[in-house]
């Protein structure tokens, strides 16, 4: 009994970071951000991304999850494999999108596992709000 309930504390006190993605000035790429801001989730720090490399300053953290809109999707979906992420073609420096640098940061093994916790560019905030917890909880 003394060894489950050490169990439930370290369960309970394990840190999360959800990584929220998106450009706030942009509608279809917004949704996101205002779903991260209503959103509370025991033991997981919201942590607003303005870009890629924001997500290589984070250490320490027991799971790590990313929020991102994702377009053409019509429910919240985990994303676990990054392979499913779709590349597009690349011409500059603007065009290295979170998909490509998951995929690089996979290829050079300073990844293995990612959450990518995708929503449509729009919906039922307090069901796409109860989706995200359940899978942040779960995973």
């Amino acid at each position: 009994m003394e060894n489950y309930l050490k169990q439930i504390q370290l369960s309970n006190n394990m840190k999360t970071a959800l990584l929220v993605f998106g450009n706030e000035f942009l509608k279809e790429d917004n949704f996101a951000i205002k779903i991260s801001k209503e959103i509370k989730l025991p033991n997981t720090e919201i942590i607003r991304c303005y870009s890629v490399g924001d997500m290589f300053k984070i250490q320490g953290y027991d799971k790590v999850f990313i929020l991102d809109v994702v377009k053409n999707i019509k429910e919240v979906t985990l994303i676990t494999d990054l392979d499913k992420i779709k590349d597009k073609k690349i011409f500059s420096m603007h065009d290295f999108d979170l998909g490509f640098n998951l995929k690089l940061l996979k290829e050079v093994n300073q990844i293995n596992d990612i959450n990518i916790i995708g929503i449509p560019q729009q919906g039922d905030k307090e069901s796409i709000k109860k989706e995200i917890k359940e899978i942040v909880e779960k995973v």
